[in-house]
């Protein structure tokens, strides 16, 4: 069976009504719409939603039970997110852009980062002498910096069992990750928004990923009308 993964992704431009946000909301269960109400200022409340709406459409266009989905989501003690007797997926958004991975054959993880200015040297204890070796032999260092971040993100969401991680014990490697006895598979998402950087590992190699970019109020509210 081959490695496919499906990356759903989405790019909120602008702060949709209320209407519309209250009817989107109205999809997901209460104890869910709290989790995105706590999130802060109208770009992280409409990523946190639209990922959650595209793992509902992203679980569906696969043949998943769509049953009771996420009354049947249940979490790991480090707070991943997972279904038992459902394909395996991973969620992330960094603001209104939001991304959902879901396989059938591989555990994965995803993490999506804007490109935001910061000064590296407040990082200096997140990387080894040796990624920052890498970092800063690039033309542009912020890039690298991004590039690792998420990759080491995305091993955490995959692996799912650690609490309270020193992001330094995962070793990154070209092509995969070691972290908790157990090698990564490291795969770039291209999405189509400037200035922004995706990575997904996944638990087997040579991943075919199809990117997929979905607009989320014409296929749930559309549907309404």
């Amino acid at each position: 069976m081959t490695n496919s993964i499906k990356v759903y992704s989405t790019q909120v431009t602008e702060r949709w009504s209320d209407e519309g946000f209250s009817a989107l909301m109205d999809i997901i269960p209460l104890d869910l719409q709290q989790r995105v109400n706590a999130e802060k200022g109208w770009e992280n409340q409409h990523g946190s939603l639209a990922r959650k709406l595209m793992l509902w459409y992203g679980m569906n266009e696969m043949g998943a039970n769509m049953n009771d989905l996420f009354e049947c989501l249940e979490f790991t003690k480090s707070g991943k997110p997972y279904i038992i007797d459902a394909p395996h997926f991973s969620l992330a958004n960094d603001g209104a852009v939001a991304v959902c991975a879901i396989s059938e054959t591989s555990v994965l993880g995803i993490d999506v980062e804007r490109l935001k200015p910061l000064n590296l040297s407040d990082y200096r204890n997140e990387m080894t002498y040796l990624e920052w070796r890498e970092i800063y032999s690039r033309i542009i260092p912020l890039r690298r910096f991004y590039e690792f971040w998420t990759i080491k993100e995305s091993v955490l969401k995959a692996d799912g069992e650690q609490e309270n991680v020193d992001i330094k014990e995962i070793y990154i490697q070209p092509d995969i990750a070691f972290y908790n006895a157990k090698n990564w598979y490291i795969n770039p998402a291209e999405l189509d928004y400037y200035g922004y950087t995706c990575f997904l590992v996944s638990s087997n190699p040579h991943a075919d990923i199809d990117v997929i970019n979905v607009d989320l109020l014409e296929i749930f509210l559309d549907q309404k009308s």
